[in-house]
């Protein structure tokens, strides 16, 4: 039987639902981290990333203990202390993700933005620079590229001074699943078995 990966994605609109449904969980992880924070909007962001990770591993094992045991990595990728459940955390603009699954994953969120030759250059391998930059690409491409690179970083754990070398070309350990102006990327170790939901749909 093949892993299994399951990401879940929720709006802001949602945080006050979410908030009644599991503010009183939250991770000494989190608190820790919205502690540091003075700007509202990211400490909103943050807690609606740990809000989707609650419902994913809802989803994925209704036996691992609230508050979740979450610790950091050397370069700060988050894992659980006390389950065998990988883990990953991502939010951009007006969305968050998280990704639960039975081996290293990594997860993206991004929304469609400008793109420029410069920052191209700079995250893209020589292959991508040439197999997919060079053929004028759309904002849909530069998003779906970025965030496929993100999700394989994060997977890995090496930090965002990876990204330029990783590698999305043709690699089954990319899923993406694209909605409005976003996409959601997720990257495991091997080719998982994949379930994707929405906390609006399941609110």
């Amino acid at each position: 039987m093949k892993d299994r990966l399951i990401v879940c994605y929720a709006s802001l609109l949602q945080l006050d639902v979410l908030s009644d449904r599991y503010g009183g969980l939250i991770s000494a992880y989190r608190k820790a981290k919205l502690a540091k924070l003075q700007n509202e909007q990211e400490r909103n962001r943050g807690l609606l990333a740990e809000f989707c990770l609650l419902e994913a591993i809802r989803r994925a094992d209704d036996s691992v203990p609230f508050p979740l045991q979450i610790e950091t990595e050397a370069l700060g990728k988050p894992y659980l202390s006390d389950s065998p459940w990988h883990i990953s955390l991502s939010h951009s603009n007006d969305y968050a993700a998280a990704a639960v699954c039975s081996r290293p994953v990594g997860v993206d969120v991004e929304k469609k933005r400008p793109i420029t030759d410069r920052l191209a250059r700079k995250i893209c391998t020589d292959q991508e620079w040439e197999t997919i930059w060079k053929r004028s690409p759309t904002e849909e491409t530069f998003r779906d590229l970025f965030s496929a690179k993100e999700s394989l970083v994060k997977c890995s754990g090496k930090g965002l001074m990876a990204l330029a070398a990783a590698d999305t070309r043709n690699n089954p350990r990319i899923r993406q699943y694209r909605f409005d102006d976003y996409v959601v990327s997720a990257a495991s170790e091997v080719d998982c078995t994949w379930e994707v939901f929405s906390c609006e749909r399941d609110s």
